[in-house]
């Protein structure tokens, strides 16, 4: 260096340049002195020797970066081209050390750790790329697609709980991907958490339900759950948009199966009397086929039979709105609409027998109401729900009841008996309204209904005594004797109307004859059967009817009907005799008062003796013991 300092301050070196400092070296050998001192302190560093390589220029530190920025950034693209990903990493992450804010370079470098398959990594990558501005769509893609690289490079390495974390990343980033959701469906699947599977499909139908491999899917998931119905529904709409699908006609067919073998069984077992086996098989096989309408009817009976008649009326309602919707059976369906229709009114039926058994009146009122509404010809449907209005105290809608039964059978015995006697408690009660006139008529419509009823004419007789309408009394008591002269009720009749008159007199009396000949011509229109029994005169006839067998059940037997009518008579009789016995409201306490004058006690030979005088009950003067008697 001192060298050089002193050559360019020689004399001849300014002499010769002319130069304000002259120097005895020329400009090269001084280039040369300073490329060798800058050797000398900066070894093989060529940084600051390109920096003076040009004299004429002097580069900023930033010129400086950007040309090594720029250099890396090629040198990592030329990498890439040529299958060096390593080396692409290394220049990549040389250049974002010079520049970390440049987001393309992230983009390379994950470019080059995804060809290594460091999948972790090149989402860093991408993640610092999106987070720096506004993310590109091209980037978030690209992301997406790397944590389903992951996820599936993971699932094949049965690391099923981290591949369907990635998977759920890829579908956060891009919903809309429907490649993403069946990924995480699988590993759910894999997982065995088959509920958390559906609940992704059931948001991606939300999204896409024109897709019959969706609904193929969900039915195989629930077919994995054992819920065969879901299935079949799903199968169903798979079908409905492609019906030569040919996984679904394959899993239509299973259930199908499946449900068919079942019914079978539960037929042996209803045959058996095993109705809950019964149950449990026609309800799984409803399960696989639920839209049977035969299988519904069948699981129907056998609820009935089991008296659950409300899940009996649910099925064959189903059953009838299934015929319905596939009308296009024809006959078949039908005739199946029919069965289940008939079954159906069978059913409320029924139903209302059992609340009439247990009580609630109304409850069956409302079932018949329901029953009739579907058939109008069943004259059991009637009664049935005049028994219950009956048992309400509706008598009037129940007389009306009866006697639309009546029109639709007039030949049935069983129904005049329960119109006689409700017009015979109908007449009751207008007796005890003292309405005698209107409780007359009842009476006498009840006779004209069923003229063997005994006490149709007791009751009559005592209200026409009571209207001092003696003759006709008596002709109705006598009538009420002979249709049942060994009842409780005779003996009293005799000493009420006939006192100190045996029975062979009575019968035997022309009063008898001419009741006799008013009972014949009640008994116009009775079988032939009730007639014998009228001549032999020692029957007893109270319930002795004549039916038919009939499929419908009834809610209460001729002589439950008498007995019930037995029974409330008895209970208001009861209820009048204890406000009878109600005490008075007056006072009978104690009182103090003054002593009460004696009186004098009377000599009992005094007193005259007072005879009571008996007659032979009868009031018309005319008629004489001859004429009771016959003689």
């Amino acid at each position: 260096m001192a060298e050089v300092v002193a050559e360019r301050h020689s004399p001849a070196s300014e002499e010769g340049t002319g130069n304000v400092f002259p120097t005895a070296v020329s400009e090269e050998q001084l280039q040369e002195a300073r490329e060798k001192f800058q050797k000398r302190i900066f070894g093989s560093s060529r940084v600051f020797l390109e920096v003076d390589s040009n004299p004429h220029r002097r580069s900023t530190f930033e010129d400086i970066v950007q040309d090594k920025l720029t250099e890396h950034y090629e040198r990592g693209l030329q990498c890439l081209s040529q299958g060096e990903w390593e080396k692409a990493v290394i220049s990549f992450s040389k250049a974002i050390n010079l520049c970390p804010e440049k987001i393309q370079l992230y983009v390379k470098r994950a470019e080059a750790f995804l060809q290594l398959c460091d999948f972790q990594s090149a989402a860093l990558n991408l993640q610092k790329a999106c987070s720096i501005t506004h993310p590109l769509q091209e980037h978030t893609e690209l992301l997406a697609f790397t944590y389903y690289l992951q996820g599936q490079s993971l699932f094949d390495q049965m690391c099923l709980l981290d591949a369907l974390e990635s998977f759920t990343r890829a579908t956060e980033i891009q919903p809309q991907n429907r490649q993403y959701h069946m990924r995480s469906i699988c590993c759910l699947a894999a997982l065995g958490r088959y509920t958390d599977c559906i609940r992704l499909l059931n948001k991606q139908l939300e999204e896409e339900q024109g897709n019959p491999e969706l609904y193929i899917v969900r039915a195989r998931l629930y077919d994995s759950i054992n819920k065969a119905t879901l299935t079949y529904h799903d199968v169903q709409k798979a079908l409905a948009m492609d019906p030569e699908h040919r996984e679904a006609l394959r899993i239509k067919e299973k259930l199908m199966t499946t449900a068919a073998e079942a019914k079978v069984k539960a037929v042996n077992y209803a045959v058996q009397g095993q109705l809950q086996e019964a149950l449990r098989k026609i309800s799984f096989a409803l399960e696989n086929n639920p839209s049977s309408a035969e299988y519904h009817i069948f699981r129907g009976t056998v609820y009935a039979r089991l008296k659950d008649f409300s899940a009996a009326v649910d099925d064959f309602v189903q059953a009838m709105q299934l015929c319905s919707a596939e009308s296009g059976d024809g006959r078949q369906g039908l005739q199946l609409y029919t069965e289940a229709e008939k079954q159906l009114l069978l059913t409320y039926n029924n139903f209302a027998v059992h609340c009439y058994m247990k009580g609630f009146y109304q409850e069956g009122v409302l079932l018949l109401n329901k029953a009739l509404k579907g058939e109008r010809n069943k004259k059991e449907l009637y009664i049935n729900r005049g028994d219950c209005l009956f048992q309400l105290g509706e008598l009037a809608f129940a007389l009306a009841d009866y006697q639309q039964a009546l029109e639709l059978d007039e030949g049935d015995w069983g129904i005049r008996i329960r119109v006689a006697k409700l017009l015979d408690e109908m007449g009751l009660q207008a007796q005890q309204l003292r309405q005698y006139q209107q409780a007359e008529r009842h009476f006498s419509e009840a006779i004209l209904k069923h003229p063997l009823l005994p006490q149709l004419y007791l009751h009559r007789a005592r209200l026409r005594r009571s209207l001092r309408n003696n003759m006709d009394a008596q002709e109705d008591a006598v009538i009420s004797i002979l249709l049942n002269p060994r009842s409780d009720e005779a003996v009293p009749t005799m000493m009420n109307f006939f006192a100190g008159i045996s029975l062979d007199e009575i019968i035997n009396s022309k009063l008898a004859d001419s009741a006799l000949c008013v009972l014949e011509k009640n008994l116009i229109n009775i079988p032939v059967e009730w007639k014998e029994s009228i001549h032999s005169m020692r029957e007893q006839v109270d319930g002795a009817t004549i039916r038919t067998e009939i499929d419908i059940a009834i809610c209460m037997s001729d002589q439950e009907l008498t007995e019930m009518s037995q029974r409330q008579r008895q209970l208001k009789q009861e209820v009048q005799a204890a406000l009878n016995r109600r005490g008075r409201l007056k006072s009978t306490a104690p009182r103090i008062s003054e002593p009460p004058v004696s009186q004098p006690r009377k000599n009992p030979k005094d007193t005259p003796h007072h005879w009571k005088q008996f007659g032979l009950g009868l009031t018309k003067p005319w008629i004489s013991r001859e004429y009771i008697g016959g003689s």
